[in-house]
């Protein structure tokens, strides 16, 4: 198959690679979601277990813990 100057054409080939692929890399991004989510609700858990005290000392409060856990560092 040629290709327009414009390339606008794509070939068989390459859509039915992109087909198959698409799912592949949605299943992908699914577990690197549930990966983070799930280590983030460990941190959740972790800084819940902490004492009062020790919280109040590293100048923390429990309100802090879900937003310090959940923030989007990237």
């Amino acid at each position: 198959m040629s290709l327009r100057p414009d390339n606008t054409l794509i070939s068989n080939r390459e859509m039915l690679l992109e087909l198959l692929a698409t799912p592949f890399r949605a299943m992908g991004t699914a577990l690197h979601d549930i990966a983070t989510n799930t280590a983030r609700a460990q941190t959740a858990r972790e800084l819940a277990a902490i004492s009062d005290d020790e919280l109040k000392a590293r100048g923390m409060k429990r309100a802090d813990i879900v937003s310090l856990a959940f923030r989007h560092d990237g």
